[in-house]
């Protein structure tokens, strides 16, 4: 009787036991799942990775562009501005059509018939360059422009002017066009009309100081517009240039590519944007304009400023 005895509680002892250790697992694996994730403070789900880390599937950062102020992303395309960008300007503002005009207040600008000296070439394009001036692209420029016999438009910003206004003036001096655009290259359609006033005079300043006049063409930064900047502009007797073939030059867009996209929509009264300052990507451009210059030559186009097709 007592060695049954024993052996009962000895088998009581070890179911009990087993009891403790099966809810001290279970309790514990739950516990330390707990813990884990409040001291991350983070849930990995599936397919998801931490960006700080080169796992697969990591999403990584894209290279980043060498511009001095947010990249002209949108650009405009037949007079509609690309969607999905914080710099684009909202549908009510947006020009109706690309082209050189003095815009009327409320309405969207329409470009205007070429000069009668003018009418009689229906192949007539222009070439705009934005953002300058600098000491590399825009001499570099300059200097194609020169030996092709090709007349441009830059569109120059005020903090430029001011780091180089003999590079201004070199492009005075040799008979292309300019206009305003801005002192700091900031979106218009974001400001009120005291802001956007002095973003101009205070460009017009600098470029006046640098070659003697103050320009009247004016190109919106983004080309995002509103009717305040259209009515400050019509107030000024100024004309708002915009454009309809976007290189995307400042983004690293092949030369092959933009010779292509230049070849295929080049059409008469067109408005070419490119740049000369802003991105390392503008050494493209400088490489690609000959070749653009002497294809649209070939196609018989001549070369005039905006504010010659708008007269």
């Amino acid at each position: 009787m007592g060695n049954k005895r024993r052996n009962r509680r000895r088998w009581l002892a070890a179911a009990v036991l087993l009891v403790v250790i099966s809810i001290i697992i279970g309790g514990c694996g739950t516990g330390l799942g707990l813990s884990i994730a409040e001291i991350t403070g983070k849930v990995v789900k599936a397919d998801e990775t931490d960006q700080n880390n080169s796992k697969p599937g990591a999403v990584e950062q894209g290279d980043l562009v060498d511009y001095p102020r947010p990249p002209e992303k949108p650009g405009i395309e037949n007079g509609n501005t690309s969607k999905g960008d914080d710099h684009t300007a909202p549908p009510s503002e947006q020009p109706n059509e690309p082209g050189t005009t003095k815009p009327d207040k409320g309405q969207g600008h329409e470009p205007e018939a070429p000069p009668a000296e003018l009418q009689h070439k229906d192949k007539i394009i222009a070439l705009t360059f934005d953002d300058g001036p600098d000491k590399k692209y825009t001499p570099a420029i300059l200097d194609i422009l020169k030996e092709k016999g090709v007349k441009a438009t830059f569109f120059v910003v005020g903090q430029q002017v001011k780091k180089e206004p003999e590079v201004l003036q070199r492009i005075v001096d040799e008979g292309h066009a300019i206009g305003n655009h801005s002192m700091n290259h900031k979106n218009m359609a974001k400001l009120n009309a005291e802001q956007i006033q002095q973003e101009i005079d205070e460009a017009d300043k600098l470029i006046k100081e640098a070659v003697g006049f103050k320009p009247k063409m004016f190109r919106a930064p983004y080309g995002a517009v509103s009717d305040t900047l259209k009515s400050i502009l019509e107030d000024d007797d100024r004309e708002l240039v915009s454009w309809n073939i976007d290189t995307r030059d400042w983004a690293g867009t092949p030369v092959s590519e933009m010779q292509e996209m230049i070849h295929k929509k080049a059409k008469p009264h067109a408005i070419i944007l490119m740049h000369s300052f802003g991105s390392k990507n503008i050494k493209h451009t400088v490489e690609m304009l000959p070749h653009v210059i002497d294809d649209l030559k070939k196609k018989g186009y001549t070369f005039v400023t905006p504010d010659e097709m708008a007269g």
